[in-house]
């Protein structure tokens, strides 16, 4: 939705905007942690499984879309943004 609403405003290219999104999800994710932590709501055995994949994950994402075009990204986002709210809506009313 960041990335949509930049785009929009400030017609700047999707590959310039990545920096300062990932930025902004950094910080946003940091302050979960830290909430989340503090609650005593994570399970510390599920985080060495998940955090070295989501890191990997993101570096080789983050790669991949330096690499493709602005509209293969575009294209990209929206089939994997449709798809996901379509399984959480059959998830939830089916």
């Amino acid at each position: 939705m960041m990335m949509a609403f930049w785009s929009v405003v400030t017609k700047a290219d999707l590959k310039d905007l990545q920096a300062p999104r990932t930025l902004l999800v950094t910080a946003a994710n940091t302050a979960a942690i830290v909430i989340f932590a503090l609650m005593g709501a994570v399970r510390w055995d599920a985080i060495l499984l998940l955090a070295p994949s989501a890191i990997v994950g993101g570096y080789l994402g983050a790669q991949l879309g330096r690499r493709l075009p602005a509209q293969q990204v575009r294209f990209a986002t929206l089939i994997l943004a449709s798809g996901i709210t379509l399984a959480f809506f059959a998830r939830a009313y089916a």
